[in-house]
């Protein structure tokens, strides 16, 4: 049997909307100062665990673009395949999308804005559910990434946090009701260890 191939997930450093508590959707905005150091931290912790990525998907968002950059800079890895995936956007928040997370819920309550926000079914106004958005990141995994992932060496995933909960929902085996509280910090990584017969065989956080 062959050593376990690596499968490396990465939210993107913050981003100026992130700072701003605003809602992101499908807004496009660059990295805090900050969240260039995160990157950079993400990086490091890439090279620590020796995992230098073989090949990175990204999604197209400047705050995942801008993340890769850093990192491959960091990693002097400039030449690594990079590929953008439309199918890793974030999920669109609709009308909320540009909106004060504080003032949307002083606005029609925090009930509401917590059911949109982490519920799997429910869908902000002219926005998507997370149950829409893992449809289309779950089939951008089964036919791009795993195969992408199975060719062996360590494959990087840059993404952004509802986009990569739904990742992680389905290489989790968590439910509805769990997934409602799981969330990756900005900056987050982990690694998943991918058997031969593509099943998870090992989870890790880098810290």
């Amino acid at each position: 049997m062959g050593a376990p191939i690596s499968l490396v997930v990465v939210r993107h450093g913050e981003s100026a909307t992130n700072a701003a508590n605003v809602f992101t959707g499908w807004s496009n905005p660059p990295l805090t100062a900050i969240g260039r150091d995160e990157a950079a931290r993400v990086a490091h912790r890439i090279r620590e665990a020796r995992l230098a990525p073989s090949r990175i998907f990204s999604s197209p968002a400047s705050r995942a673009t801008e993340t890769v950059a850093i990192i491959k800079e960091v990693l002097e890895a400039t030449e690594t395949p990079l590929t953008h995936l439309p199918a890793l956007n974030e999920r669109d928040y609709g009308t909320l999308t540009g909106r004060n997370k504080d003032e949307a819920v002083a606005e029609v309550g925090a009930a509401q804005i917590r059911l949109w926000r982490r519920s799997y079914a429910e869908a902000p106004p002219e926005g998507e559910s997370l149950r829409g958005t893992a449809a289309r990141v779950l089939a951008a995994y089964v036919h791009v990434l795993l195969p992408a992932a199975m060719a062996g060496g360590t494959t990087l995933v840059v993404s952004q946090g509802n986009t990569l909960r739904a990742l992680c929902m389905a290489l989790d085996g968590l439910d509805a009701a769990a997934i409602e509280s799981f969330d990756l910090s900005t900056g987050a990584t982990i690694h998943y260890a991918i058997g031969e017969t593509t099943a998870i065989v090992r989870r890790a956080l880098l810290a």
